[in-house]
């Protein structure tokens, strides 16, 4: 069942969501926040890990090296920089400026190399039409040498719908649809907004109201949705499954809109 998570707003490291508290099988979501000269130290342990800058200046070391500096002026104004690090991997964020980075992650083996996604590397879509328009940041997409892991951010027109037409991918059934569980992380500009989101697929039909630094999980069902007028909408989202390919299935009702899709 997809469940609600809040993001607090102390300092410091935060697992929100692991297979262990939620009815995601594989993917895990933290959240490192902190002010200038702290220094977070971790361990990738058994998962494949994808650190996203959501904003500010930060140090990555990777085995104790410098490896790279990622900024960003915040989520709605400016694309992402990223680190991929395999299973296994000693690290440490070294925030310059107040910060904050997303942590994503799913089990895997270790097949592939520590990297840096820089941002002039990120493919940035514009899809949709009419009042769901959005911008599709693929920041770790198919074709990046990763295990399970594809990760990207939407960005919402003020006031608009996404994720839409309604469509679902959680059958293993190529080619008309794989299996992919997932997961949202939202933001709002004004933060003071709101949105909803609604997740269904017989015989579950469950609508969340959205609000800043909220996580949605997505473990199966069609998943729409919107935010309110004259605000902008943001989410990273992070899916997994035993095939790195995303195919959609949209509801029935709404293959009108399969083209813009």
């Amino acid at each position: 069942m997809a469940k609600r998570y809040k993001i607090n707003n102390f300092q410091g490291y935060q697992k929100i969501v692991s297979p262990e508290n939620s009815d995601l099988k594989n993917i895990s979501l933290a959240v490192v926040k902190d002010s200038p000269g702290r220094k977070f130290d971790g361990n990738t342990g058994s998962e494949e890990n994808v650190f996203i800058i959501m904003e500010g200046v930060v140090k990555f070391y990777l085995e104790d090296k410098f490896f790279t500096e990622l900024s960003r002026e915040d989520v709605f104004q400016e694309p992402p920089s990223a680190v991929y690090l395999p299973p296994y991997s000693k690290y440490s964020i070294e925030f310059v400026e107040r910060g904050e980075v997303c942590i994503s992650g799913c089990i895997a083996t270790g097949r592939f190399r520590p990297q840096l996604i820089e941002k002039r590397s990120i493919r940035i879509r514009r899809v949709g039409e009419e009042m769901f328009l959005r911008n599709i940041i693929e920041i770790v997409p198919e074709d990046f040498s990763a295990e399970k892991l594809i990760v990207g951010e939407t960005i919402t027109d003020p006031g608009n719908w996404a994720s839409y037409p309604p469509h679902k991918h959680d059958a293993d059934n190529p080619p008309d649809e794989t299996a992919l569980e997932e997961l949202y992380f939202f933001k709002i500009r004004p933060e003071t907004g709101f949105g909803s989101i609604r997740i269904f697929n017989d015989p579950e039909d469950l609508i969340f109201l959205i609000k800043n630094d909220e996580v949605i999980t997505i473990p199966r069902g069609y998943h729409p949705v919107c935010v309110a007028p004259k605000h902008q909408l943001y989410y990273l989202w992070v899916m997994a499954g035993n095939t790195r390919k995303i195919i959609s299935f949209v509801h029935p009702d709404y293959r009108f809109n399969n083209k813009k899709f």
